[in-house]
């Protein structure tokens, strides 16, 4: 295995200037965006669940098997074999939501540009001749298969019922629990199963149909089911990721699932679906923009001239106000509200200028995405490169349990960033007279500001991924 070491690589920087101009540098030219790739991709192995990590591949972060006993379904005598998966972000939980966001980023990443991505990331399956970040994706797969009930409803979540001390992943023991179906999990299963079918067929054709027909159970599963939100019940205070509205999600699900078949059945439901300004959502709540994605930029042109030119419409005008704000902001970026999380935001931004790029090519919005770009790693008002082991500052002590329990930062993580509504207890007592865009403090205390996520990883992936071979 090729190690990993902290990286003293000075970040893609420019002072924080009003007047200053964006770059446009070629993207290729700073050896920064190529050396992240692999060490953000392989935090998706680290957070591996259910299997041992062998020191020859994880190193201080190897464990043994973790997380491996059944779970009981919440409420009830029955239990189920769901191990696998990657744990979803500082705490143990594995969360079918987000993670189909990731998944989601992965194969969009590796569709678009491809040949960023190589067989050598130093996992297990590394040198089978499939590149590494659809194995990565695969392992993803696999455990929401098991996630999915007979009639095609699939589990929201598997997690203890609350979160454990900063342990290592093989010392948390308390009982685990499958919650209840709901409509978003069901609707973003289908939807990256369906995805996933193109991708895996040249490689695995009985796999490929396994995700297909599994994604087809789910769609006709909601086709008969009303929503169904998921709130955690009385005692439980894991992660929620409860979402009121399941609409983007049966769009972003017929949407893949008539890429992945052609059958009108989807496209006419995908266009009754359909709302005006969904081509910005591309986070765990609100994934419309992935269904614009695959309807835009699939393999198969999609038949519906009408529904194509207003979702191509409405992304441009997205792209225009995003590259605007990006223009006009001190900090280089289109956000001015920092949400928990609010590095995700500011790249799932990023993602949407650089599938406008897609549909027309502009530098504009290639300078605006790689601006995002530059103040993840550096040029931002904290001055700290926000994926852990690289430039000149990093994070030391994020909110991720493994980290904690190995007494050392795993590589290769994006940290959520500031948080101006102090969340956290840490954050409160020492950030609260900071300006917005300062309320980051690199601390295990801090999950508001200093947590990491497999879906934030994802997106980041990503914009390393496409701007590594943009040479704008």
């Amino acid at each position: 295995m090729e190690s990993i070491t902290k990286q003293e690589i000075s970040p893609i920087f420019f002072s924080v200037d009003k007047n200053r101009r964006l770059p446009h540098d070629d993207a290729e030219s700073n050896p920064m965006i190529q050396s992240l790739i692999k060490p953000v991709g392989r935090m998706f192995f680290l957070q591996r669940c259910g299997i041992a990590l062998e020191s020859a591949h994880a190193g201080e972060f190897s464990h043994p098997a973790c997380h491996t006993a059944p779970a009981r379904v919440f409420h009830s005598d029955t239990f189920l074999h769901v191990s696998g998966g990657w744990h979803d972000a500082g705490d143990y939980g594995r969360y079918v939501v987000p993670a189909c966001k990731a998944i989601a980023d992965l194969l969009l990443a590796f569709r678009a540009a491809p040949e960023a991505f190589g067989d050598d990331w130093g996992i297990p399956e590394s040198g089978n001749g499939v590149a590494d970040v659809l194995d990565e994706a695969r392992f993803e797969l696999e455990w929401l298969l098991r996630m999915q009930r007979d009639d095609g409803g699939v589990y929201h979540k598997v997690t203890c019922a609350y979160f454990p001390d900063m342990v290592a992943p093989q010392q948390e023991r308390a009982e685990l629990f499958v919650f209840p179906v709901s409509t978003a999990a069901t609707g973003d299963f289908s939807a990256v199963m369906a995805m996933a079918y193109p991708l895996y067929e040249s490689i695995d054709r009985a796999f490929a149909k396994k995700c297909l027909r599994a994604s087809v159970n789910a769609y006709e599963f909601l086709k008969h089911a009303k929503p169904l939100p998921f709130h955690n019940p009385s005692g439980v205070v894991t992660g929620e990721y409860g979402d009121e509205s399941d609409a983007d999600e049966r769009y972003f699900a017929a949407c893949a699932l008539y890429q992945a078949t052609g059958q009108s059945y989807y496209l006419s439901d995908a266009s009754a679906l359909y709302r005006n300004g969904r081509s910005a959502d591309l986070g765990w709540a609100d994934v419309g923009g992935y269904g614009n994605a695959m309807l835009l930029f699939g393999g198969r042109a999609c038949e519906d001239d009408i529904l194509v030119g207003r979702i191509r419409a409405d992304l441009l005008a997205t792209a225009e106000r995003l590259s605007e704000r990006t223009e006009q902001s001190p900090y280089g970026i289109s956000i001015d509200e920092f949400l928990w999380g609010s590095n995700m935001y500011l790249l799932n931004n990023a993602m949407t200028l650089l599938l406008a790029n897609d549909a027309q090519d502009t530098e504009r919005y290639v300078a605006a995405a790689r601006a995002h770009l530059n103040y993840i790693l550096g040029g931002n008002p904290s001055g700290i490169c926000y994926v852990t082991g690289f430039g000149g500052r990093s994070p030391q002590h994020p909110h991720h349990r493994p980290s904690a329990a190995a007494g050392a930062a795993m590589p290769g993580m994006l940290v959520g960033g500031p948080d101006q509504y102090l969340h956290d207890l840490t954050a409160k007592t020492l950030l609260s007279g900071k300006p917005a865009a300062e309320r980051y403090i690199d601390s295990v205390e801090s999950y508001s500001t200093n947590e990491v996520a497999v879906y934030w990883n994802s997106v980041l992936l990503y914009v390393l991924a496409r701007l590594s071979r943009l040479g704008a």
